[in-house]
Parts: structure tokens; C-alpha cells; sequence
């Protein structure tokens, strides 16, 4: 490399002018003295006197402590990069939250350990009847309506339909599809409450709610295995902030999108994705919407976590009753 490099020139033209100088004061040898050094500072400090030199610079090369360390941080890069990309891959073949909306169904990876199916708001309403007062005609009962899960993933049902003046509790049987046999049961569960993980074996199924005129819902277990411990869900929430937030007793709900944008986040979820839908059906209501749900535009979101299953559903039922759905 090419450098430039400054030498002074204080051995003889310095010299020759401080001998100078001292010949010219000797009269008076301690002026003679004191301007000297003042002079030869001066001179060896001055950078006009500098005469730039054009030189070259040998090349260094790495040591041994130098090279281990750039090893070092391209392996961590490394490590990082792949990190990232393996917690992407994990929620890459999730279906969108409109994809399920409007299908109406649910295919899951093998990267899911665990699937949460929420009962929705008002599943306690007759779909023959009082279809109006849903939140939706499309995943109305179940999130979602038909679930596809792999082998050995296990499904866990919350209830969220919400008492406004009576509770609802619910109690869903899942039989077989081909015979009718019951193979498992939820037992009562009471609003935010949830129902023990049950594995099922491979085969087709049928969700049934026992207590209300709700339609029905299906799970496939193929026979592709689970290897993952990613937790899903869906949930439902106005889009936007409601003008009368508060249930029967006076007693405040935050819930809305942009709460659950910061409070699934802040309770160790991630919202893989979201959509918004209206339903107005209810022809003598005000704004169209049945009351209890407080609004007729909602939104669908999808959650993930890698957290237990068991933490995740103590955060959901906090998240479940601070809806607006009461």
C-alpha cells in the first residue's frame, strides 16, 4: 500500500539557522540562550516544515488470536442467521386467517404440537333460529369449523362465549365419524375455561355440542407425525375499540385489535396473521348487529406460541375476558 510518510528536515537546515542566530545575540548570552530554544521549538513543531515522502507500507498479516476471532464471529452470524430462519420456517405453512375464514377450515404442519379450539362468542345460539345473533355465519361455533391435525398433536377446547345475563357453559363430544362412538368428552366447561389436551388416533371425527343447536364440526388426524411443540390457536375481537365496553356489573373490557396487537405479544404469543369481517344480519337490531356483540366488525387472528400448553392457556383465559364480548 502506498502511504505518505513526513520526515523533518531539523539535522542540517535547523541547525544552520540556530548557529545563526546564536553568532548574531552572543552580546547577550542568556537572551541568546532563551530565544534558542524558543526558536528550535518552534521550528520542530511547525508542519510547513515538513517535507511529505512517498513511501511503502509492508502489508500485515493476521495472527493466529486475529483469525480465531473472525472464525468465531462468522460462526455466530452464522448460528444467527440460521436461528432466525428455522423460528420463520416453524410458522411458514400456517394458513392465513382469511384463507380459514373463508374455507372454513384448517390443514396444520407437522410443527404443531398442540391446537386450541376456541368456542366462539354467542355458540350457545341456535344456528337454525337465531343465526343473527353470531358473530359470524363462517367459523361460528369453532375456530375453525373443519381442523385437519397430524399424528400425536394434541386439541384443547376454550370457552368463550360470554354471559351477558345467563352463563353458558359448554360441553362438546367428538365421535367417531363412521360409528357415532363417542371418544372424547370436554366435560362442562364454564366461560375461559378449558378442557383437558387429548391426543386422537388417526382417523375422522365429528364435533358435537351436547347442550345447544350449535352445527357441527370435524377433525382429521392424518397419519403424518407431529415433531413439533408450536402451540395454535384462532380468536376472535372487534377491530376497533366499541363505545360501550363495560358488561352488566359495570366492570371494563379493553379488548379490542389494537389491545390484543400488544397484549398476546406481551403475554409470549406471536399473531401470525389477521382478518377483518363485518356481519350485520340482524334486521331489527341497531346497526344491524345483535348487542351482546357489541359490534358488527370484527377480525380473526391466528396465534402462535412455543411456550407449554399449560401457560398458554392461563394467559388466554385473561385475554378471553378481557373481550368485549360480555
Amino acid at each position: 500500500m502506498v502511504v505518505l510518510r513526513n520526515e523533518y528536515l531539523f539535522p542540517t537546515n535547523i541547525s544552520l539557522v540556530c548557529m545563526t542566530f546564536y553568532r548574531h545575540n552572543s552580546l547577550n548570552p542568556f537572551i541568546s540562550l532563551v530565544s534558542l530554544l524558543w526558536l528550535i521549538f518552534f521550528i520542530s513543531s511547525s508542519s510547513w516544515l515538513t517535507t511529505p515522502v512517498i513511501g511503502i507500507e509492508e502489508p500485515t498479516t493476521p495472527n493466529n488470536t486475529d483469525t480465531e476471532l473472525l472464525q468465531q464471529a462468522s460462526l455466530e452470524v452464522a448460528a444467527s442467521s440460521s436461528s432466525v430462519n428455522n423460528s420463520s420456517n416453524v410458522y411458514r405453512n400456517i394458513p392465513n386467517a382469511e384463507s380459514i375464514y373463508n374455507s372454513e377450515s384448517l390443514a396444520l404442519p407437522t410443527s404443531v404440537g398442540s391446537f386450541i379450539i376456541l368456542i366462539a362468542n354467542e355458540a350457545h345460539e341456535s344456528w337454525q333460529d337465531e343465526r343473527h345473533k353470531l358473530i359470524t355465519d363462517k367459523n361460528s361455533y369453532y375456530i375453525p369449523k373443519n381442523l385437519r391435525i397430524p399424528q400425536g398433536a394434541t386439541i384443547t377446547f376454550l370457552n368463550a362465549d360470554a354471559p351477558w345475563d345467563t352463563p353458558h357453559p359448554q360441553t362438546v363430544e367428538i365421535t367417531e365419524a363412521d360409528g357415532g362412538e363417542v371418544v372424547y368428552s370436554t366435560g362442562t366447561l364454564d366461560y375461559t375455561n378449558s378442557s383437558e389436551p387429548r391426543v386422537l388416533p388417526v382417523g375422522n371425527y365429528t364435533i358435537i355440542n351436547t347442550e345447544y343447536e350449535a352445527t357441527e364440526g370435524t377433525i382429521s388426524v392424518d397419519d403424518h407425525k407431529s415433531n413439533g411443540n408450536l402451540v395454535v390457536g384462532g380468536f376472535y375481537t372487534p377491530t376497533s375499540q366499541v363505545e360501550n365496553n363495560k358488561d352488566n356489573d359495570g366492570g371494563v373490557h379493553p379488548g379490542s385489535l389494537d389491545y390484543y396487537r400488544t397484549e398476546f405479544p406481551n403475554n409470549g404469543f406471536r399473531i401470525l396473521s389477521e382478518y377483518n369481517f363485518t356481519f350485520n344480519t340482524c334486521d331489527y337490531c341497531p346497526g344491524e348487529y345483535w348487542p351482546d356483540n357489541k359490534t358488527g366488525n370484527h377480525t380473526l387472528i391466528v396465534f402462535a406460541t412455543e411456550q407449554p400448553l399449560a401457560d398458554a392457556l392461563v394467559s388466554l383465559k385473561k385475554l378471553v375476558k378481557d373481550n368485549v364480548y360480555v
